[in-house]
């Protein structure tokens, strides 16, 4: 996905040419994953803040729904950032390498698991994640002011990686679809720069 200028110039090439990535891109580009990542998880997070400010004057409602809410919010806000940018890459790159962005990815994972972890899963580090994980443990016992108990960082775990295989296969599949929609947009050009020849 990145695509790094070294190994992924903006020409197209041969699937050939870049069948292997040396190891120092294969890090680079988890490196640059991970940031795309927590970056995604802080700008959501300032969107959820102004949506649930809008919905608290709008309506009382309890942290449950609450809860509820902002899962929805970082599930879609992050997900949806992290399309758009693998889209992009995708689009721009010549060959877009499924199995090397998936090992880049999954170790981006890691990354940001450790980043998350260091901060308790907090929103701005791990999205939506401790919501997702106080709806399993606490259900309907969420109270208005929070937690109705305190949140089992352990069981969080699961959850975040459960995420993050979504953050992988979203990377992936747009990553995939922006290369294709390249490759037909060649076709169009050419097929164009034909027709007027």
């Amino acid at each position: 996905m990145y695509w790094y200028a070294k190994s992924y110039p903006k020409s197209d090439v041969c699937k050939e040419d870049y069948k292997y990535m040396k190891k120092t891109d294969v890090l680079v580009n988890s490196l640059v994953y991970a940031v795309y990542m927590i970056l995604s998880c802080i700008v959501v997070m300032f969107a959820e803040m102004l949506v649930i400010k809008v919905v608290n004057v709008l309506v009382e409602i309890d942290y449950f729904e609450l809860c509820i809410i902002r899962t929805v919010i970082y599930t879609v806000g992050v997900n949806a950032l992290l399309a758009i940018i693998a889209f992009r890459e995708g689009y721009r790159a010549a060959y877009f390498q499924v199995a090397s962005t998936a090992i880049s990815a999954s170790i981006a994972s890691l990354m940001h698991f450790l980043f998350a972890l260091l901060f308790s899963f907090e929103a701005f580090a791990a999205g939506g994640v401790k919501f997702i994980s106080a709806l399993v443990q606490f259900g309907t016992r969420l109270n208005l002011n929070g937690f109705s108990g305190k949140l089992d960082i352990i069981a969080t775990i699961p959850f975040f990686f459960l995420v993050a295989l979504v953050y992988v296969s979203v990377m992936i599949t747009f990553g995939k679809l922006g290369e294709h929609r390249r490759l037909i947009s060649r076709k169009e050009l050419t097929g164009s720069q034909s027709t007027e020849a």
